[in-house]
């Protein structure tokens, strides 16, 4: 699937057929691809075809930066979070947030590594050759609590709980759990902001620490015994 130009009209093809023999389209788009994806998903709204998220909640979940701005600013419970894009910004992060901090490293938009620091000095370690404009360095409180992956499916929520230790989290951990009514609210606030019925939210306590729009579905089905295909598949049948 792939948009395409041809005598400045616009148009997505899958397996040389126009999208818009299509009425609905679950989309799998990896994050490196954000300003691709967003276009492509521009032209399939334009032409009626609905999807599992919009352009623009697609765009919001792949730029982590962007994503804690508007979680922050629709007041979606998250962790202290600072974004830097710089060796210099960096300095006296400790003072924003105190040690220890979760540390990602985002290159193209994907995480190439994550850590916990419990320095000023592993701070500058970590961050050592970040180049203005191409890399992210976010950082993070450390809130302690329960760990949960939730898949939000329209109303419904389908939650796996991280009974491993420490603050990473484990995906041979993951069991089916049902958490408190308040971390369901919370869950589904943050979907609702993005203005996505579908995607992954990812909590610590009761923080949204992340939002994926690349949910691993057969881990949910697996793990929770739900039929999330069909699920997905009401919910893009569903009237617009």
């Amino acid at each position: 699937m792939a948009p395409e130009v041809v005598d400045k009209q616009q148009d997505v093809k899958v397996n040389e057929k126009s999208i818009e023999e299509y009425d609905s389209v679950y989309a799998e788009i990896p994050v490196k691809n954000a300003t691709f994806g967003r276009v492509m998903l521009e032209i399939m709204e334009e032409k009626g075809v609905k999807t599992n998220y919009s352009s623009t909640a697609f765009f919001t979940m792949a730029k982590k930066n962007y994503l804690y701005y508007v979680l922050h600013e629709k007041g979606v419970p998250c962790p202290k979070t600072v974004v830097i894009a710089s060796e210099k910004s960096a300095r006296n992060i400790e003072k924003l947030i105190p040690t220890p901090v979760i540390a990602r490293k985002m290159e193209e938009l994907r995480e190439t590594e994550k850590n916990i620091l419990e320095s000023s000095e592993e701070i500058e370690k970590f961050v050592e050759g970040v180049e203005y404009e191409e890399d992210l360095i976010i950082f993070q409180e450390n809130s302690e609590g329960d760990k949960y992956k939730c898949l939000v499916l329209g109303n419904e929520v389908i939650s796996l709980k991280d009974g491993s230790e420490g603050w990473k989290f484990d995906k041979n951990s993951l069991k089916y759990a049902n958490p408190s009514d308040k971390k369901i609210k919370t869950v589904k606030k943050a979907s609702k902001v993005i203005g996505t019925p579908i995607a992954e939210v990812k909590l610590r306590g009761n923080k949204v620490y992340d939002v994926n729009p690349e949910p691993e579905l057969e881990l949910y089905s697996e793990l929770a015994g739900k039929d999330v295909y069909k699920k997905i598949a009401e919910i893009l049948k569903e009237d617009k």
